[in-house]
């Protein structure tokens, strides 16, 4: 069944309904990312607030201003001063549509798409294919 979801901050982002995620989150996502931004010398990083994911899509709005208070609100309002040094933490969403991922990491294989600010990168979009979600969901069950 699809249902809507009318909390979402896009129109083009698909949201995965699970009775359960911990395990998805647990055995999956969270060790799939984790290895992706290792493999990337970063280590701070943070998942994009819940129902604010974003799409290629997004970008292309004719509305700068609410896009650009969106790319504030929710990618670099964490970018601060620690020590004279300026800290800019990355930030990520999870995507089921590939097109948004055109980069392969040759480390990892994880199909992902970035976006930086003045060269430094602050968004990353993080490809999950759904097929790997099922397969987590039947291991659960054997």
């Amino acid at each position: 069944m699809i249902s809507e979801n009318t909390e979402a901050k896009s129109d083009f982002v698909a949201f995965l309904s699970l009775k359960e995620n911990k395990k998805v989150n647990e055995q999956l996502i969270k060790p799939l990312v984790n290895k992706f931004f290792h493999s990337q010398d970063i280590n701070d990083f943070k998942s994009l607030a819940d129902n604010a994911d974003i799409s290629d899509e997004d970008f292309k709005s004719k509305n700068f201003k609410d896009f650009f208070t969106y790319f504030y609100k929710y990618i670099v309002n964490d970018i601060h001063k620690n020590n004279d040094e300026i800290e800019i933490p990355v930030t990520y969403c999870i995507t089921f549509d590939k097109q948004n991922c055109e980069k392969k990491c040759e480390k990892t294989g994880v199909f992902y798409d970035v976006l930086f600010l003045y060269n430094e990168p602050v968004f990353y979009f993080i490809y999950i294919d759904i097929k790997e979600v099922f397969t987590c969901l039947r291991k659960q069950n054997n």
